[in-house]
């Protein structure tokens, strides 16, 4: 993958629980996102800053053969931006939907779904007949 590596692996980490996440509670988490914006964004920023420092110190290195090797301004790659901006979500989105009594049922129900598997489809019910004594068909038949 080259220098597309460390950005693959992230969004194969991150990605498919991030859009669960969303699938699952779409309307709990579009309604906070005056929580979890910020919930994620500073604890980011914050982490990023403090990654610049270790980074130029040189306790750990990001090898840029399999970075896209841009930066930001304090000499961060971004993909440890993305990184944090990542666990963040995960943790913030997690706990917003993990704490609201509603996605509980909703997780129940979508469990139950996927325990009794793919069901049979049942077949349409028969075109409603023609009454002998006048000929007409009921009320709402549209045969």
């Amino acid at each position: 993958m080259g220098h597309w590596t460390y950005l693959a692996l992230e969004l194969i980490w991150a990605g498919p629980i991030v859009v669960i996440q969303w699938l699952l509670g779409f309307d709990f988490l579009a309604r906070r996102w005056k929580v979890w914006l910020p919930g994620i964004i500073l604890p980011s920023l914050y982490l990023t800053f403090a990654d610049s420092f270790a980074i130029g110190a040189h306790t750990w290195t990001i090898n840029p053969d399999l970075s896209l090797n841009i930066f930001l301004p304090l000499g961060v790659p971004l993909e440890e931006l993305l990184f944090f901006l990542l666990t963040n979500a995960l943790v913030v989105q997690g706990l917003i939907l993990l704490l609201n009594p509603d996605m509980a049922i909703r997780v129940r129900r979508i469990i139950g779904l996927i325990r009794r598997g793919p069901q049979p489809l049942t077949e349409a019910p028969a075109p409603a007949k023609a009454s002998k004594s006048t000929g007409k068909r009921p009320k709402g038949s549209t045969s």
